[in-house]
């Protein structure tokens, strides 16, 4: 965050959970500049943000609630984040990261293959991806989102981007209008 949008933000209710997103967007960012480079860093940087994003929620919640206008807000959003296979899955794998020792996400094994082709060999792999895992909570699976808001995302995934990368690049664009909406509905002005 730049510091005329701190500024901007110093004294408003939102404050700290636009500091959360911030946080979140800068471990988005260390995982696209780590890329293919070291996954223990990558991992680090997809598990940092599965903590800020939820905190984004957390500290939303925190400022607004107990004002009025808020209710219809966090029912719509509670129920999403219930349905919503992406939002679901963010919350569940973060809390397998807080609460357990399980990976959520897994390094990219290019299943290196060679394949006869009549006289020649023909030498292949499978697309780069840093694959999210299914997540276990109370013996019920969380498989890595194939949706979001009812739009499927699997052609945003498997084109040179991580999985994570895509989860997290849909999860930054909800919380961000989310801030907006609470700001303006709740707020009255949309500062953030």
């Amino acid at each position: 965050m730049d510091e005329k949008s701190r500024e901007l933000l110093k004294n408003h209710p939102l404050r700290h959970a636009a500091e959360e997103f911030d946080l979140a967007n800068a471990a988005y960012h260390k995982m696209v500049k780590i890329a293919v480079g070291d996954f223990i860093e990558y991992e680090k940087a997809w598990r940092e943000f599965l903590h800020r994003i939820e905190r984004v929620w957390l500290k939303i919640k925190a400022a607004v609630h107990d004002m009025p206008s808020w209710q219809k807000i966090e029912t719509e959003v509670t129920e999403l984040r219930e349905n919503d296979s992406l939002l679901n899955y963010l919350q569940q794998a973060r809390n397998i990261d807080q609460h357990t020792i399980l990976d959520v996400v897994k390094d990219w094994d290019p299943q290196f293959v060679a394949k006869q082709k009549g006289d020649k060999v023909e030498l292949g792999w499978k697309e780069w991806d840093r694959p999210l895992l299914p997540v276990e909570k109370r013996d019920v699976v969380y498989n890595p989102p194939d949706s979001h808001l009812g739009k499927s995302i699997k052609d945003l995934k498997h084109k040179g981007k991580a999985e994570p990368r895509v989860v997290a690049e849909l999860a930054l664009r909800f919380y961000c209008d989310l801030l907006n909406r609470v700001s303006a509905e709740v707020f009255g002005s949309k500062r953030t």
